[in-house]
């Protein structure tokens, strides 16, 4: 074999440094990424909110901890007014009644509670006048679009996209947002028109404004038709935070964790096999020609490859000295223990007990310990949800400042319903207790509840179907069992003639 025939093949196949550091799922965002997001959330709120996105979609116990803190409290309401006895009062109730139907505060309230919790902040915009019907036909970017149209009773929460929203301001402690009209910019090659006719008047006039004067991109929008929400932040700050950012770091490496397994499994179940000619006369030259290492080498490798997909013998001739060999995976590192203890320090992280999650360890009583902590964090919020709802339903529909109408959310989950519902049923029948406040904490709607007792009374159920008398049902002066005259027995007899069972006793 000459020199020209010696043939030298190297293969190799190396991922990015940041896919071998922090694993495929995380090559867009690292883990030095986010500690530095970390140290100023102010500044890098729209990374760190892209984050907790794309960690809700891929962390399971992200997802779970958001979902049933959006799902916990009942949301069950009551609207009331400190000028009650204000002949207006019950005509602006019906109205804030309605406009909570119209707008379906439960779903709206649900949506806030979402988005606070993954963002740290929400921006909504009260509409509350004529918009345009849907057309018949749409295209693929204006179906794109989800927007809200009502005819009759005008009366929806408009969600704002966060990334152009700012809050610059405050009004009676109210959170003064400016909106950036920009956004629009993006429509202009296609759907424009209908994208601006899915927004309220307000913001259609002042992207007039800013095509005229590129200079007016930040419009202050009208306080009182922003609904503006915030957590985890104080009233000074400009953006809240999202409940898992003490976990991302956590969450991000519980990913690398898991994802390092799954790829030395995907190593085992992907075999390499290596061949080594056989040695010539001088060093690190084969024996082979060129001709014939190409030849045993597609042979090894057809045979290989024609394993797994046919049944029978295959057959291959090697020359003298060939060694062929796999490469090894180093399986150790799945013996390593660490998932248990990740998932405690991120639910941890996150306000939830482990145990709360999944049902194990710990037990009920800490559960309840600290499922009480995390309601009252999220009728915190709520408080929030309710003040902005008051604030554009009395200021856009009742307009009436010496009766202004409030909800209140009362404080109800479906973990505290039980004990709730004994609370409720211990004012009403021991004090002056709420009737309504006792049919909402057992889960039914008060007003569906008492619309079914109307209806019953009005079919008379009363006269149709007598209840069994027993000493809950009868009254007056005689009451338990009814009274036997014709007893004969001797016990019985004393008892009557003595008045042994009056209280007080005769004897």
């Amino acid at each position: 074999m000459t020199e020209k025939e010696v043939s030298y093949e190297f293969n190799t196949n190396l991922s990015s440094i940041e896919s071998l550091i922090m694993g495929s799922y995380y090559n867009v965002i690292n883990y030095e990424q986010v500690k530095k997001w970390l140290k100023d959330h102010i500044a890098y709120n729209k990374q760190l909110r892209r984050t907790s996105n794309l960690l809700y979609s891929e962390n399971g116990i992200y997802t779970n901890v958001v979902d049933y803190m959006v799902s916990l409290p009942t949301l069950d309401r009551v609207v009331y007014s400190l000028n009650r006895n204000h002949s207006r009062f019950k005509k602006n109730k019906d109205i804030y009644l309605l406009a909570l139907r119209k707008m379906k505060d439960k779903l709206i309230a649900r949506d806030i509670l979402h988005k606070l919790a993954i963002n740290g902040t929400s921006f909504y915009y009260f509409e509350t006048t004529e918009t345009e019907q849907y057309p018949k036909y749409m295209n693929d970017t204006e179906i794109d679009g989800i927007s809200e149209i009502n005819t009759e009773f005008n009366c929806s929460a408009i969600p704002l996209p966060i990334d152009y929203c700012r809050i610059v301001g405050r009004k009676n402690s109210s959170y003064v947002v400016a909106f950036d009209m920009s956004y629009f910019d993006q429509f202009r090659s296609n759907g424009l028109s209908l994208k601006l006719k899915r927004f309220p008047r307000e913001i259609r006039d002042h992207y007039r404004a800013y095509k005229k004067d590129l200079n007016k991109k930040w419009a202050i929008l009208d306080n009182n038709k922003t609904i503006c929400n915030k957590i985890k932040a104080g009233i000074e700050e400009k953006w809240g935070r999202p409940i898992g950012l003490s976990a991302f770091i956590d969450m991000m490496y519980d990913e690398y964790f898991v994802d390092t397994k799954r790829n030395i499994l995907d190593e085992i179940n992907s075999t390499i096999v290596y061949q080594t000619f056989p040695e010539g006369e001088s060093k690190g030259t084969s024996s082979l020609t060129q001709k014939q290492q190409k030849q045993q080498h597609d042979n090894i490798r057809n045979a290989l490859f024609s394993r797994g997909s046919r049944k029978g013998l295959n057959f291959f001739s090697v020359a003298a000295g060939t060694k062929l060999d796999k490469i090894q995976t180093n399986v150790d590192f799945l013996k390593v223990k660490g998932e248990d203890e990740l998932i405690k320090r991120i639910a941890t992280n996150l306000g939830f007990a482990s145990s709360a999650l999944n049902g194990q360890d710990g037990n009920h009583s800490s559960q309840q310990t600290n499922l009480e902590m995390i309601s009252a964090e999220i009728f915190s919020w709520l408080e929030q949800i309710q003040e902005e709802f008051n604030k554009v339903i009395n200021a856009n529909l009742i307009k009436d400042p010496k009766v202004y109408v409030e909800i209140y959310y009362l404080p109800i989950t479906h973990v505290n319903r039980k004990t709730m519902v004994a609370n409720m049923k211990d004012l009403y029948t021991q004090g002056k207790g709420s009737l309504s406040a006792w049919i909402a904490s057992t889960g039914w709607n008060p007003d569906a509840y008492l619309a079914l007792m109307d209806y019953e009374i009005e079919e008379g159920f009363d006269e149709k179907y007598i209840p069994h008398a027993t000493s809950f049902t009868m009254s007056g002066k005689t009451p338990g069992r009814p009274e036997d005259d014709t007893s004969e027995n001797e016990n019985t007899i004393k008892s009557k003639t003595y008045g042994s069972n009056n209280n007080p006793n005769k004897i």
